[in-house]
């Protein structure tokens, strides 16, 4: 004999679960964000780690709360945000602990080459064209970039005229780049530079930078190897590098 299902019943019931869950998650969440905004979930300590160029004290005047302040009241995108907008901030990691402890691990950026600022005034820059510092009393060793337009504020980035000069530094191997002294656009608006040694290279225009840059270290090698000493390396056309010393002008063996 089959039993009778009470329709009426089993909406009961369902309400009743409904309800009963609906009470909890409101109690959960009531408890969470009571608990977040209590005393004893208030920020304690932040470490900083990674900082190299900045100072501490630098970085937590941009980060938004300050120790005692509500745990939950930091947001992590807000704060990274914050960060971001220094000049020698790349990216920064943040994490919150229940303990109260906040970590922040900070990327700096690095700085590949000077940019003049005014007439014999330089600025550190990166491979990306963001302005590091203002202009510097004793610039480090590091190639010069000119014939562009001067930099701007720490923070901001360079022209679109640098991209190639940058993009040439980004592809030059290190034990290389270190070895120029300038680079720059001449009034044709070609590429040229000048290495430390006194050589004068000439890139041409910005189309092949990277195969240009392959071809000047082989051919730096090559000269080396052979104990010249030209002073003039044209590497406008890849495919047919030229070198040249005061009494002759030769394609390289």
């Amino acid at each position: 004999m089959e039993e009778a299902v009470d329709p009426e019943g089993g909406t009961s019931r369902t309400r009743r679960i409904v309800t009963i869950a609906a009470i909890t998650i409101a109690m959960v969440s009531a408890a969470y964000v009571l608990l977040g905004r209590s005393p004893l979930f208030d920020v304690e300590q932040v470490q900083i780690y990674g900082l190299h160029r900045m100072n501490v004290t630098e970085v937590e005047e941009h980060l938004g709360f300050q120790r005692g302040d509500p745990l939950l009241s930091v947001n992590s995108a807000e704060v990274r945000r914050n960060l971001e907008l220094l000049p020698w901030v790349h990216s920064a990691d943040i994490e919150r602990g229940w303990n109260g402890h906040i970590k922040i691990d900070v990327t700096e950026r690095r700085a590949i080459a000077l940019a003049m600022v005014a007439p014999q005034q330089w600025a550190l820059i990166d491979v990306t064209g963001r302005v590091l510092t203002r202009a510097l009393p004793y610039p480090p060793d590091l190639p010069r970039l000119s014939g562009v337009r001067a930099a701007g504020e720490p923070g901001s980035y360079m022209a679109s005229d640098s991209g190639a000069l940058l993009v040439v530094l980004a592809a030059l191997p290190v034990e290389l780049r270190q070895q120029f002294y300038s680079l720059r656009r001449d009034t044709s608006g070609e590429i040229e530079g000048s290495l430390k040694g006194g050589e004068e290279i000439v890139f041409g225009d910005d189309n092949k930078l990277s195969a240009k840059v392959i071809v000047l270290a082989t051919v730096l090698s090559h000269l080396r190897e052979q104990n010249r000493n030209d002073q003039f390396i044209d590497v406008s056309l890849p495919h047919e590098p030229r070198v040249r010393s005061e009494a002759r002008t030769t394609s390289t063996p």
